[in-house]
């Protein structure tokens, strides 16, 4: 009676596991389509690797496009040939501005202004590459204007120097100091500029803004100072003018642009704005 017990157990147990194992199994085979293979159940860790393998393999493939771009266009460059620029010892060079002669004063606009956009700044960095791009056989001077509200302007020498490179260094040290302070007086440094200055053959006039009266923000008429300009320059001394600051090309009916277009057109200069 025991050992019969036992094998009872024994077969009961063990048919309860075919009988389990086995309806696993008609599931599968009910719930899958023949022929078509069983899927896995992925470890979701696994698979968040994956994407982020994925992705990361992405990335890589991009900087490697990028690389290889780069690259093309270094050796392209490398192939490039730039022209020294030696100012001491050039002949004529004139950095793609056409001047009337060799006797050139440059008007520099100080107002405060000049702070917005960092106009002084550009100013500043522009001019010196122009002035390095100059030979020695130039004659310069600076004027700036206004000398905050003390005077309208100030000149760096008060006369035209050769551009010998102590003459070049000076005038680097002057164009570092200068500082944005007070209003436009334009017309008051035109008018100096024109009537103490023998035997120059070009002014270039850098400005951001309409002319005011000195320590006034009241505007100048520009058509009353190009009358007086021409009435005053029977020399025709070329005015070359030079607009700084993202409005001039953007509207051209403004105050500034007005002005400096037509001073430089009256009197046979170039007009360029950035």
């Amino acid at each position: 009676m025991r050992k019969r017990r036992q094998i009872e157990l024994f077969s009961i147990s063990f048919l309860d596991l075919l009988s389990g194992a086995l309806g696993a199994v008609i599931i599968l085979y009910v719930a899958i389509p023949k022929n078509q293979p069983v899927p896995t159940i992925e470890d979701p860790q696994k698979v968040v690797l994956q994407n982020e393998l994925s992705s990361t393999q992405k990335i890589v493939d991009e900087l490697k496009r990028q690389l290889t771009d780069a690259t093309t266009k270094i050796a392209s460059l490398e192939k490039t040939v730039i022209p020294e620029v030696q100012p001491s010892s050039s002949t004529d060079l004139d950095a793609g501005f056409k001047f009337k002669g060799k006797n050139i004063i440059f008007i520099i606009d100080t107002s405060y202004s000049m702070t917005d956009e960092d106009r002084m700044g550009q100013v500043k960095a522009g001019l010196k590459m122009l002035l390095m791009s100059l030979s020695n056989q130039f004659k310069i001077e600076i004027v700036h204007f206004p000398l905050g509200q003390r005077a309208p302007f100030r000149s760096m020498w008060g006369n035209i120097k050769e551009f010998t490179s102590i003459n070049r260094s000076d005038a680097f040290d002057f164009i570092y100091a200068l500082r944005p302070s007070g209003g436009t007086p334009t017309r008051d440094t035109l008018m100096f500029v024109l009537e103490n200055y023998d035997n120059v053959s070009d002014i270039v006039l850098l400005s951001d803004g309409a002319p005011t009266y000195h320590n006034s923000n009241k505007k100048d008429d520009i058509f009353e100072i190009l009358r007086i300009v021409r009435e005053n320059n029977p020399g025709k001394i070329q005015i070359n003018t030079i607009g700084v600051g993202s409005n001039f090309m953007r509207d051209k009916l403004s105050e500034q642009y007005k002005f400096l277009s037509l001073l430089a057109s009256e009197n046979n200069g170039f007009f360029v704005g950035f």
